[in-house]
């Protein structure tokens, strides 16, 4: 029998522990004084802890990848884990805060029905849990099995759903033309220092003095920008041309962001062009290379070295988008955040449309109607759609309005499968007069829009690049739809106050 540490390997307790709810007397219930007790009762703690925390429990074993099954310490609790992301992001926490109100916070006593000597954490762990999700490609398991369970406990209605999609930031500075140049030229500067000093030493010193350091080349006046922009753009061609053989350097992480940039913001042309008089790299002799006109560089080009994914619309700014979907049945008792998927600013939402059913029918969660607005419409859109039965309720794009001057019949009972008759079809159903009072209901997701941004912290996220910032938004949606989920059975407890104090 193989043995470790001396012992046999049946003997060895398990590493991935389930969490232990205790019985009253040793938990929160028993210790503390009636007075105190009703109070976390009537809040949001009392049907967290009957409701939720039950749910948190169940789902406990979805999550043993996590951990290994024979080695390292054993695993504190997955459902404390899980409801202390829920409740950070449900009141917009920071990682000190979420820890200083469960350590401190009766409600959270009360909450996770567990010993209080057992009920604290350490910011690593946290950490921890949130890398291990992502490593293990499990980001979307907490709002994918947490929000189905939270669906059949509330009985919600999945066949009517909305959607929509909102900009989001993540935690970066938002730059210039000429301050995403020169950063990224910083940024790897600064690796290629940390590698090989002598290599950092043969820059240029003039291009080092530019773009090294702190140097405040970016921060030019109006007047100076379209210079420096040109001197910016010959630099990042030197640092190129002296590297691109060394085999180390291009293999550091900002090298990659280097050539991108330049892919993205310059041209190379035939003759090399020397630096004007005044130019700051007039020592630094002349380069066969120009910056490109603004209107041609992409709108998915790199807006900082710090978050590569964010990118750029034009109407919208710079960021990500959020594709959200939610259910909006008139039986249900609350609706529930269905889909939530990060994409890229500059796509277009008319590209999500797709995706978005396909994803929400992996989840088991798919509609037989999809209310939304014009951006997501269009004939080949909803010819998709109806291929995977679900039918499309939007108005057409501009170019395919309904003819005011003409008669258009019923629309037929499910939209046809080919994009033709679809397109045919969707101006039947925009012009056939109950259209308004169908449609009126996709407004709600602009009110959810705002509720996960607002209330949740979801607008300016503290976190940066793509993996952490899915993570962010998938906790986000969860929480809003766990706190729908308190709210409405507090309503059902008959208490008013804690529904109002969960917004």
């Amino acid at each position: 029998m193989r043995m470790l540490s001396g012992v046999p390997d049946w003997l060895r307790p398990p590493m991935f522990r389930r969490t232990q709810v205790y019985a009253p007397g040793y938990d929160a219930e028993g210790l503390l004084p009636r007075v105190q007790a009703e109070q976390c009762e009537k809040s949001w703690a009392g049907p967290f802890r009957r409701q939720a925390l039950p749910i948190l429990i169940e789902v406990e074993d979805q999550f043993t990848d996590l951990y290994d099954a024979k080695t390292g310490r054993p695993n504190r609790s997955v459902a404390l884990l899980l409801g202390v992301h829920i409740l950070k992001d449900m009141h917009d926490l920071t990682d000190e805060e979420v820890l200083e109100d469960l350590t401190f916070d009766l409600r959270w006593w009360w909450a996770f029905q567990m010993d209080p000597r057992e009920l604290h954490l350490c910011q690593k762990t946290l950490h921890n849990f949130r890398v291990n999700l992502m490593a293990q490609a499990k980001s979307k398991l907490p709002f994918q099995t947490v929000t189905d369970r939270l669906i059949q406990a509330l009985g919600v209605k999945v066949d009517r759903q909305r959607h929509d999609s909102t900009q989001i930031l993540s935690n970066f500075a938002a730059l210039t033309r000429l301050g995403v140049i020169c950063e990224t030229m910083r940024v790897f500067l600064a690796e290629l220092e940390t590698l090989d000093a002598r290599l950092y030493e043969d820059v240029p010193p003039g291009l080092r003095a530019r773009h090294g350091g702190t140097a405040p080349y970016q921060d030019a006046r109006r007047k100076e920008g379209p210079r420096r922009l040109a001197v910016a753009a010959r630099d990042v061609w030197r640092l190129i041309d002296r590297f691109q053989g060394n085999s180390a350097v291009t293999s550091l992480p900002a090298w990659k962001l280097l050539v991108r940039l330049f892919e993205e913001q310059c041209v190379v042309k035939p003759d090399a062009k020397g630096p004007e008089d005044g130019d700051a790299d007039r020592e630094d002799g002349p380069v066969p290379v120009e910056l490109k006109e603004a209107k041609k560089v992409q709108s998915s080009s790199m807006q900082t070295p710090h978050d590569p994914e964010v990118t750029y619309s034009g109407h919208k700014g710079k960021g990500y988008s959020v594709q959200i979907s939610e259910t909006c049945g008139e039986e249900n008792p609350v609706e529930m955040i269905t889909g939530v998927e990060v994409t890229p600013a500059c796509e277009n939402d008319a590209k999500a449309t797709v995706g978005v059913v396909e994803a929400l029918a992996e989840a088991g969660l798919k509609p037989k109607e999809l209310v939304a607005d014009t951006s997501f419409s269009g004939a080949e859109n909803a010819a998709e759609l109806a291929k995977r039965d679900v039918d499309l309720l939007a108005p057409m794009p501009a170019a395919g309005k309904p003819d005011p001057k003409k008669v258009y019949p019923p629309p037929a009972e499910h939209c046809p499968k080919d994009s033709e008759g679809a397109g045919e079809w969707l101006r039947c159903q925009e012009a056939h007069p109950s259209f308004g009072k169908r449609y009126s209901i996709r407004a709600g997701i602009e009110a959810t829009n705002s509720e996960v941004k607002r209330a949740h912290g979801m607008r300016k996220l503290r976190v940066r690049g793509g993996e952490r910032v899915r993570l962010a938004v998938y906790f986000k949606a969860l929480a809003c739809n766990v706190k729908r989920a308190l709210k409405w059975w507090l309503q059902c407890m008959g208490s008013a106050e804690g529904a109002v104090a969960l917004g």
